[in-house]
């Protein structure tokens, strides 16, 4: 059985922790996908692409182009949600990772190694919600492929868990897509609650359906 340390970031980790991180968001792209391909408004897009030139021109050719040109369209889409996420971060806050989640009060960053080798990581930040209530976000959290189904992830929510409770936080708050349903499977074991659910308001967005999903948990209700 494999040991499992859970430790803080190290500047030695930054290559490990950006290729799992840009591997985790990109693998995502042709989930979104599949994902769109199921959705009913789609596939009367690629239907009546199909029919319109083969019905006004005759032309069976046009008509498998135009059905192509709708699934490069929607491949695009969450390509594009995605890697522009990842990105994004690497720009922003893990562009210096130990600056903005080492050196901060209520942040942190950690990463965990399965028998010495570096398997996942996650982030804490701290979060006020109206009214003043002091939470913890969950963030940043990725697991190898090769290494999932280990428990290694509820590890780190534990980590974070405790961290929260340690400063003092009513509760742990984290959010996702939707289609990372392995991930919602996965907080829901460990104890978290979906508050509610929003769709994204961007046009590529809304037509691959790509919808926000938050989880809570509540801290002081834990054991």
């Amino acid at each position: 059985m494999s040991t499992l340390t859970v430790r803080q970031y190290k500047h030695s980790d930054f290559s490990a922790v950006k290729k799992l991180f840009i591997e985790g968001c990109h693998e995502h792209a042709s989930t979104t996908f599949y994902q769109a391909l199921r959705l009913h408004q789609n596939w009367l897009l690629m239907i009546l692409g199909f029919l319109l030139p083969l019905v006004t021109v005759g032309s069976i050719l046009l008509a498998i182009l135009d059905v192509v040109v709708v699934l490069v369209v929607l491949w695009l889409c969450g390509r594009k949600f995605f890697y522009g996420y990842a990105t994004h971060a690497l720009a922003d806050d893990m562009k210096d990772i130990p600056k903005y989640y080492l050196q901060r009060e209520g942040y942190n960053y950690w990463v965990v190694e399965s028998d010495g080798e570096f398997v996942g990581m996650v982030a804490a930040i701290p979060s006020y919600l109206p009214g003043g209530e002091k939470n913890t976000e969950l963030k940043r959290m990725f697991v190898d492929q090769s290494h999932r189904g280990k428990g290694i992830a509820k590890v780190l929510c534990r980590t974070v868990i405790e961290f929260a409770r340690k400063k003092g936080c009513k509760a742990v708050i984290l959010s996702t897509t939707t289609v990372q349903t392995s991930a919602t499977n996965l907080y829901r074991s460990v104890g978290f609650r979906c508050t509610h659910t929003s769709y994204m308001t961007g046009f590529t967005q809304r037509l691959i359906r790509l919808q926000w999903i938050y989880f809570r948990y509540d801290v002081n209700n834990s054991k």
